[in-house]
């Protein structure tokens, strides 16, 4: 290897990024290229904490979190008429997590890593790995824009629909774990007055929330249960919605609408990707392209910045040697992200109550999780434990 080995990273994502920092710092030569136009504000709201709160925190980037947050005070649980059913409130669990949490939008995450790697790093946009071999002495790759570069190293951190992944390793049918479930999220005017509230309205089978990012703007999100969808474009994802929807109580039809011709629209399936080993040869997987856990399990953002921790971590501790420091990173990490896909695989079914019998079960957990006795129990249902501990 090279003095300072370059090493190039898909996805300008949280994962991405992450490392990018981490590598530069520890005297690599990373450059990312990303295949969105810019860091788009497409996303949800996440609950940051444990792994990731820490890997921020050695950054030194808590300040510029904190600035971040939103200082939403409680989970409401609404009726088809509105009328408050159940509530969480946000500050006991921030309190039971130490404060070491921070409620932002993912968006904000990956802004805030993005500065932190902008004037060090080469960030390209618009631009994604076509194709590549991975060669004895390097990885000689080829770019959407027609530029040619061998690098010592490449790292897929392009998500859950990673096309370096699908390069080296194959379709992603072969490694997905479709959980049943679909989500949908956008970003709309305050119709409710909801600023400082988290409202969400379960049914059996679906979901609808909102809760407040500034601008006095709303976040919506809609999760449901359904088999496979055939459902490419927005059109068919909006229709889907409308059918999944209609009918639905309090102010699920108007939110449905909005989100529909929200600029921020996202749809996807809720899916998790199994897949060992996570590195070939001189390439390797980070963050959502080998260790999804779904966003229904609340920390997907904390432990790609893990991840992308521990990755960089192994690579300094070898000198770069490549095969040795990615078989410790895949040691050091996937047997947690196994435990935790499975927490995650259980969580989704109270996420989305099937019966209404499923729903007064899901409020009455929320009311007794803080009793002294149950505390514990949260915390490890919520996945609280770092793994930099």
């Amino acid at each position: 290897m090279p003095r300072n080995p370059k090493v190039l990273i898909s996805g300008a994502g949280i994962a991405g990024l992450t490392l990018a920092y981490w590598l530069r710092r520890h005297g690599f030569e990373p450059s990312v290229v990303e295949r969105r136009p810019d860091l788009d504000d497409r996303g949800y709201m996440i609950d940051f904490y444990g792994s990731g709160f820490d890997v921020a925190e050695r950054m030194g980037l808590r300040d510029a979190l904190a600035a971040r947050h939103y200082p939403v005070e409680t989970l409401e649980f609404v009726d088809d008429d509105g009328d408050r059913k159940g509530s969480f409130d946000i500050e006991k669990l921030r309190a039971l997590l130490d404060y070491r949490h921070f409620n932002f939008m993912r968006g904000d995450l990956a802004d805030v890593l993005f500065d932190a790697v902008r004037d060090d790093v080469p960030v390209r946009f618009a631009t994604h790995v076509a194709a590549f071999t991975d060669g004895p002495d390097g990885v000689a790759v080829t770019l959407s824009d027609g530029t040619e570069e061998t690098v010592d190293l490449l790292v897929g951190a392009d998500g859950f629909h990673s096309a370096t992944r699908a390069l080296a390793w194959g379709d992603e049918t072969q490694f997905e774990r479709f959980l049943g479930y679909y989500i949908a999220c956008g970003i709309v005017g305050d119709g409710l007055g909801a600023q400082g509230r988290f409202l969400s309205h379960l049914e059996p089978g679906r979901q609808a929330s909102v809760y407040p990012i500034r601008g006095g703007r709303l976040a919506t999100f809609f999760a449901f249960k359904s088999d496979r969808l055939d459902a490419p474009t927005r059109e068919a994802q909006g229709a889907v919605l409308d059918v999944v929807f209609g009918g639905a109580g309090w102010e699920v039809p108007a939110l449905v609408a909005a989100t529909k011709a929200s600029p921020e629209f996202y749809f996807d399936a809720v899916s998790q990707i199994e897949l060992a080993p996570w590195h070939r040869g001189r390439v390797a997987l980070v963050g959502d392209a080998c260790q999804c856990l779904t966003l229904l399990a609340g920390q997907g953002a904390s432990m790609a910045m893990a991840g992308a921790y521990f990755l960089a971590q192994a690579l300094h501790r070898e000198d770069g040697a490549y095969a040795p420091a990615f078989a410790a990173y895949q040691a050091r990490m996937l047997p947690e992200v196994t435990r935790r896909q499975a927490r995650a695989r259980k969580l989704a079914r109270s996420f989305v109550p099937e019966s209404r019998l499923g729903i007064w079960l899901a409020y009455g957990f929320l009311r007794l999780a803080f009793l002294p006795g149950l505390r514990a129990v949260f915390r490890k249902q919520v996945g609280a434990g770092s793994l930099l501990k």
